[in-house]
């Protein structure tokens, strides 16, 4: 959701206004978002609202116009997918992620332009801080008759409003533009008569331009004013620049400054997707997690893993973007595996992460380029976007050294070992956020109109974002194409795959390459536990299909769980040995992927004696006696 409080305040949500009408919900709603993730006392409420003549049940009140404001807020598409509004002993408290705020969004670009103004970096200052300028559609909260607590924050947004456009000028200045400021400065001094920065701009520019009267008459324009309503002179610092534009003093000539040889903020990150549901408690998640905890030595790290076709690159993506004012240094982004499937070097990533901030040749060994990208970071706040990792020893060199830094990673598997990372793990869609994503894509009266060939379609897409997506967009390519027919050429599972392509998106390809990856025990163990069927597997059916003892055959389900490409169908009540009375299978597109696309020489069908000639001996210092040599091996990369 969108809240804007730079001028009318507005809430908007997808783009539908959710505003509340009412003056009160809407003061209530200001005074919570200006003190966002705090909690708003009941009594400054009632400050607030009634000043210092409250009436008689003014808590009652208050909490009707809370109510008032929930109901508003949930009016919109994304409905109560979100508990915004947080109730407190004392009070209530409003939830929002960094970018939602349009205040918030204002104040970081500010002190982003601030701290690179401060650094010599006139270009980078004069940007940033005309991004967060622009962010203004009048003044804070001018549909509002603000009482005693809104009026205090309404002034120290406009005291900010005001900095930031003073070292705005101060950055144009700095980079020669002085005849374009003349009539934006000529306009501030008229509004602000006793300002003696901008007096002072505009001196400096017009006499850079050649208008030494106009200098002059500002100044004296300024004294008068100033004299008028204080009795007393300008500053030291006016009247010496005053004295300086009167003797023509060489140090207000111009000198151009250098150019910068690298543009020192990267922003490297892919475009995310227009379309995205049922994650909202995921973005929450990350956000946290990218957060940098006050005791932490680390920067903030987050890794999303999860299926292949699940969502996460999407995920990861649309977090970055929403969180990349936090990260006014730059944004890295790199596929840590190749199109071929092969794991990336992680030296040639940092090799181009270092050649997108210096024109020096990076080093040519891992190391010293890791430690030449930590000493970069490390008084830099930069976020740095890893898809697809490998490997925990992969990742470990491609982190930013810096406080103000996060990583955000994604990952098929877990990544153990990496410093102080929070873990979110992508599942399915419910059939609930699968409708919703499906009417966004394919159309929402075709979708609605047959409702039960959607929900079946979604269950032959095993509710996969990336298999809702392709039939999507199938059935938007094709407006013939109605939706129980596409469901029903989908129902043969030998067909299935074979309608889920469109274009470049085929999810037989990209769960095959997920197949590929695997190690060949983890392959040959998928294959034999998805010859089981939709109908899963518990214990005794792992250990059979797997040819192995229950120890090392429960090794290889919990390997396969964490590398997602096992789902748990059925839980127990059994808490002292779960393993005993779960069920596990193997979704249905990733098993008709392996199946389709299997080696030979590792048909799932292929049984384990047709393979091995040799009995195994018996194992020392264990009770677990494989079956046979193959099994052996099989269950000895899980030990």
């Amino acid at each position: 959701m969108d809240f804007s409080v730079l001028g009318p305040i507005e809430v908007r949500d997808q783009h539908v206004d959710v505003t509340p009408a009412a003056a009160m919900p809407r003061r209530v709603l200001a005074t919570l978002l200006l003190n966002k993730d705090r909690v708003v006392s009941i009594p400054t409420l009632v400050e607030e609202l009634w000043d210092a003549d409250p009436p008689r049940l003014a808590r009652k009140t208050v909490q009707t116009y809370v109510y008032q404001l929930r109901k508003a807020l949930a009016s919109g598409p994304s409905g109560g997918s979100r508990h915004l509004l947080e109730t407190r002993p004392q009070g209530y408290r409003i939830l929002l992620e960094p970018d939602e705020l349009d205040a918030a969004v204002f104040e970081t670009r500010a002190r982003a332009g601030r701290e690179a103004l401060a650094g010599g970096d006139a270009t980078r200052a004069a940007s940033a801080l005309r991004d967060a300028l622009a962010l203004w559609r009048g003044d804070a909260l001018m549909d509002l008759l603000p009482g005693p607590v809104l009026s205090a924050q309404a002034s120290r947004l406009e005291d900010v409003r005001r900095d930031a456009l003073e070292r705005r000028i101060e950055a144009d200045l700095r980079l020669g533009r002085h005849r374009d400021l003349i009539g934006e400065l000529k306009t501030l001094v008229l509004r602000y008569p006793a300002h003696e920065e901008f007096c002072s701009q505009l001196m400096l520019a017009a006499y850079r331009c050649g208008r030494r009267d106009e200098a002059l008459t500002a100044y004296d324009r300024l004294r008068r004013t100033v004299v008028d309503e204080t009795g007393l002179e300008p500053s030291e610092r006016l009247r010496r620049l005053h004295h300086d534009v009167l003797i023509d003093a060489p140090s207000l000539g111009f000198e151009e400054p250098p150019a910068p040889a690298k543009d020192r903020a990267p922003s490297e990150l892919p475009a995310g997707p227009h379309t995205l549901v049922g994650r909202a408690h995921d973005l929450a998640r990350i956000g946290a997690a990218l957060r940098r905890r006050p005791d932490s030595a680390s920067p903030g790290l987050a890794v999303i893993s999860g299926a292949p076709g699940v969502g996460k690159t999407a995920l990861a993506l649309v977090a970055a973007h929403r969180l990349r004012d936090r990260f006014p240094d730059g944004q890295f982004y790199a596929a840590l595996h190749t199109g071929a499937g092969a794991p990336a070097d992680p030296l040639r990533v940092l090799r181009d992460f270092l050649r997108a901030v210096s024109d020096a040749d990076p080093p040519s060994r891992l190391e010293a380029a890791a430690c030449r990208f930590r000493s970069w970071t490390a008084d830099r706040k930069v976020l740095v976007v890893l898809d697809d990792a490998a490997s925990p020893a992969q990742v470990a060199p491609l982190l930013p050294n810096g406080l103000g830094c996060a990583a955000l990673v994604t990952s098929r598997g877990p990544l153990p070992g990496l410093p102080s990372a929070g873990t979110v793990r992508l599942g399915a869609l419910d059939p609930g956020d699968g409708f919703q994503l499906l009417a966004a894509l394919a159309g929402e009266a075709r979708v609605l109109k047959n409702p039960e060939a959607a929900l079946e379609l979604l269950e032959l897409c095993d509710n996969l974002p990336l298999a809702i997506r392709v039939a999507a967009e199938k059935l938007a390519a094709h407006p013939m194409l109605g939706l129980p027919e596409l469901a029903a050429a989908m129902r043969p599972e030998q067909d299935r795959l074979g309608e889920l392509r469109i274009g470049g998106l085929d999810v037989r390809q990209r769960l095959r390459e997920a197949c590929r990856r695997l190690d060949r025990s983890d392959r040959r163990a998928l294959g034999r536990l998805g010859e089981i069927g939709p109908a899963g597997f518990g214990q005794e059916q792992a250990a059979k299909a797997l040819s192995a003892d229950q120890r090392p055959a429960q090794q290889i389900v919990n390997r396969l769980l964490e590398l997602n490409l096992l789902e748990e169908i059925y839980t127990g009540q059994d808490d002292t040995w779960p393993w005993l009375s779960r069920r596990y299978r193997v979704p249905t597109l990733l098993r008709l992927a392996w199946a389709d696309g299997a080696a030979p020489h590792e048909s799932p069908r292929e049984p384990d004696h047709v393979r091995c000639r040799h009995q195994a001996r018996p194992m020392t210092n264990t009770a677990i006696v494989p079956r046979c040599t193959c099994s052996t091996r099989l269950a000895k990369r899980h030990l």
